[in-house]
């Protein structure tokens, strides 16, 4: 038998879910046999978000005219403004992008002191049919995210896995989140999706005929860091 009040009290640790559907999430995964279960540790963060409306048509005729004021990117263009979310006509997105990562910072940061999680530098990416973007990740921020304007069905985004090298390989019969080395997510129109910005991550040569266009932007921590009696202390 499975001790319920033993799971409830292991899996009260996550903070996710109440009791009954921890249980119920644990009861899945759980091999009936063996009694045993797979735990994640240290997993890479990713946080998504839907705005609960749509593009306004002064946000739409933005984007597009701003595609005549770009430069060349490897495999793509994005705007040579590269703080875009400044402008008048993006302040309400701004404003949801600020929320999310307010929202992002007391979920998954969880800082003790008065930390924020300010936007720094921010931009819009133009991708065409058989074009790309090089994979890559973002220094000198703390999250890095993107926000879908345009798009096909089947556009999506590419993630690489932070374990680094490893030196023995198993050919795998099916994938999970713990043998990848890779994860995708559909780039869907005014969804958001923010991760760690050390996660190296690429667009693969798009196919459909729609421009994919996303706006990306970086972040960094403005007010206190580490510990003053660990001489750590930081204030930014």
């Amino acid at each position: 038998m499975i001790d319920k009040e033993r799971l409830t009290t292991i899996l009260d640790s996550t903070h996710k879910r109440d009791k009954t559907e921890k249980l119920e999430a644990f009861s899945k995964i759980l091999d009936p046999k063996l009694k045993t279960v797979v735990e994640s540790i240290f997993p890479t963060p990713v946080y998504r978000a839907i705005m609960d409306r749509e593009f306004t048509k002064e946000e739409l005729d933005f984007v597009n005219n701003e595609k005549n004021k770009c430069t060349k990117n490897q495999g793509n263009i994005n705007t040579k403004d590269n703080y875009i979310l400044n402008r008048e006509e993006f302040k309400n997105i701004k404003s949801f992008l600020n929320e999310c990562c307010k929202d992002y910072l007391e979920k998954i940061i969880c800082p003790k002191y008065n930390t924020k999680l300010n936007i720094t530098q921010s931009w819009l990416n133009y991708t065409e049919k058989d074009q790309y973007h090089h994979q890559h990740a973002h220094p000198n921020s703390v999250v890095s995210g993107v926000l879908y304007f345009n798009g096909d069905k089947q556009d999506k985004i590419l993630l690489h896995s932070t374990k680094g090298y490893e030196p023995i390989i198993v050919e795998k019969e099916k994938f999970n989140q713990w043998n990848s080395a890779t994860w995708w997510f559909p780039a869907e129109i005014g969804e958001l999706i923010m991760f760690p910005s050390s996660t190296f991550h690429q667009v693969e040569v798009k196919q459909g005929e729609t421009t994919r266009i996303s706006l990306s932007f970086n972040s960094f921590y403005k007010g206190a860091l580490g510990s003053d009696i660990g001489l750590t202390g930081l204030i930014i």
